[in-house]
């Protein structure tokens, strides 16, 4: 009895254990499906005061994201059939300048981005699907 309780805790812990080891496999569901990354900078040059990176799904297109802090520069990486802008007014009611805007089936190359404008700061980004 001793040896058939022993051998069913070894197996459970044996399952348990191998269970925390095997990693799951992650599907994002098609509505919210990877669209690109982020990264911002708070200085110009895309080398000073990294903020971080940021990914952006398909339910935050079509609208305005506001970012967590002003930024003045970044680097910004897309899937296909998207146009990135970035804002200085926190609702998105400036035009915003086009960072870029992906047409072809590869992803955009990695290119930082400045912000030029006297007007301040980018504050906020939206992503819109390109329209033909």
């Amino acid at each position: 009895m001793y040896f058939t309780s022993l051998l069913a805790t070894t197996a459970s812990l044996a399952t348990i254990g191998s269970a925390a080891v095997i990693p799951k496999e992650v599907t994002a569901s098609a509505a919210d499906a990877y669209v690109g990354d982020l990264r911002t900078y708070t200085q110009f040059g895309c080398d000073v005061d990294n903020q971080g990176v940021g990914t952006f799904t398909h339910s935050m297109t079509s609208s305005c994201n506001v970012y967590a802090e002003s930024f003045a520069s970044l680097y910004i990486h897309m899937g296909p059939g998207w146009q990135f802008r970035a804002h200085m007014k926190a609702d998105c009611s400036d035009e915003g300048l086009v960072i870029d805007s992906t047409t072809n089936a590869a992803l955009a190359p990695i290119v930082c981005n400045n912000q030029t404008s006297e007007k301040g700061p980018w504050v906020a980004y939206s992503v819109y699907p390109v329209t033909a």
